[in-house]
């Protein structure tokens, strides 16, 4: 069996380590050489793309932002796991917000504009509002936080916009649920997720489930979805709205990694060559805390690794701040002691500066 994957990136490398296990041979498509090209049986180019899909048996993607005529080709042979309306939604934020409300989730109030000003008026009629460019961003970049008119920041640049009403949330959880071919579904126990300046920071797991389960599996199924999806919701005390999605796996997953009978990671791989997903068992309270901005050396390796129940994922990244370089999978046997090693893995890692990094 070989597989194909869309981008280079980590979250398609932890694809190859897990799904080594099955034995199986990844290729790797991308405009340059990223972690997961390092490892791949076969690296191509993205003007070989047809070559690439031809020569695999199935092929997935790591990132929404790749090559359409990769996507399209590989839909057209009947390769393509997710398929091709998952990310066709995603790829466009107005379109997964339509989707969204379409289909009966609970979303946050939103509006569409194809100005920066008008999304600006827009968002002054919210009183607090979040401003999103509709296509590209991530990780916090392509937005800004409006408040009574007012933001700082530079204005955004895009042909549409998103303009969403602020929730005030008690706590943002991601979940990760996946769907093989024939319609089986299982979902991962939910993450609490803290975000800092766009970016997670850390999660730990579990938390509660509440509805989160049920509405993933309705989006999974509505979307005929194949693979490992993210789910990341707001708790407004009342309802769990639905703040995005991802069709692929996601960093909200990691904790997955560890902790767990199967990973996410693995569990995509499964879903992807055609066979059936496994319900996940948890057996210990489990989280990460991501590396970004901080160069991972020796030094750092070495006080990291000398804490009981961590593991490293060093990405192989050239260091820059705001880039996620690596996380740290961390386990405990209850999620109180798991959040107390968080905390001291973020100090080894910041110093009780992350703003120097984020």
């Amino acid at each position: 069996m070989r597989i194909g994957i869309l981008g280079s990136g980590q979250l398609g490398w932890m694809l190859i380590l897990e799904g080594r296990k099955f034995g199986y041979e990844f290729n790797v498509l991308d405009e340059s050489r990223g972690p997961a090209a390092r490892i791949a049986d076969s690296f191509y180019p993205v003007s070989e793309f047809r070559k690439f899909v031809d020569k695999c048996d199935y092929v997935t993607f790591e990132f929404e932002n790749v090559p359409v005529e990769a996507l399209e080709y590989a839909q057209s042979q009947d390769k393509l796991r997710p398929g091709l309306d998952s990310i066709v939604i995603k790829k466009r934020r107005s379109l997964e917000k339509k989707f969204l409300k379409d289909n009966g989730f609970k979303i946050a109030d939103y509006t569409i504009t194809d100005n920066f000003e008008d999304a600006v008026d827009q968002a002054a009629k919210f009183g607090n509002a979040i401003i999103k460019t509709s296509e590209s961003g991530y990780d916090g970049k392509g937005q800004l936080h409006v408040v009574d008119g007012n933001y700082s920041g530079d204005k955004l640049e895009g042909q549409e916009f998103v303009v969403e009403k602020f929730v005030k949330f008690q706590y943002e959880s991601s979940i990760m649920i996946s769907r093989d071919i024939e319609g089986n579904v299982a979902s991962f126990p939910p993450s609490f997720n803290f975000n800092y300046m766009g970016k997670l920071r850390h999660s730990n797991s579990p938390l509660e489930a509440g509805q989160m389960s049920e509405i993933g599996s309705r989006l999974v199924s509505r979307l005929n979805y194949v693979g490992t999806m993210g789910i990341e919701f707001f708790f407004d005390g009342r309802d769990y709205l639905i703040n995005e999605f991802a069709p692929r796996v996601h960093n909200g997953g990691h904790h997955t990694l560890m902790g767990f009978s199967i990973s996410q990671f693995a569990q995509h791989v499964l879903a992807v060559s055609g066979r059936n997903v496994l319900q996940p068992r948890q057996f210990t309270p489990s989280g990460i805390v991501n590396i970004v901005g901080r160069e991972i050396d020796d030094q750092l390796t070495t006080a990291l690794l000398a804490n009981e129940e961590t593991i490293l994922y060093n990405y192989g990244k050239t260091p820059r701040k705001g880039r996620k370089l690596g996380h740290v999978n961390i386990t405990d046997k209850t999620i109180e002691g798991l959040r107390s090693r968080i905390s001291k893995v973020e100090e080894i890692i910041y110093k009780g500066k992350p703003e120097l990094y984020f």
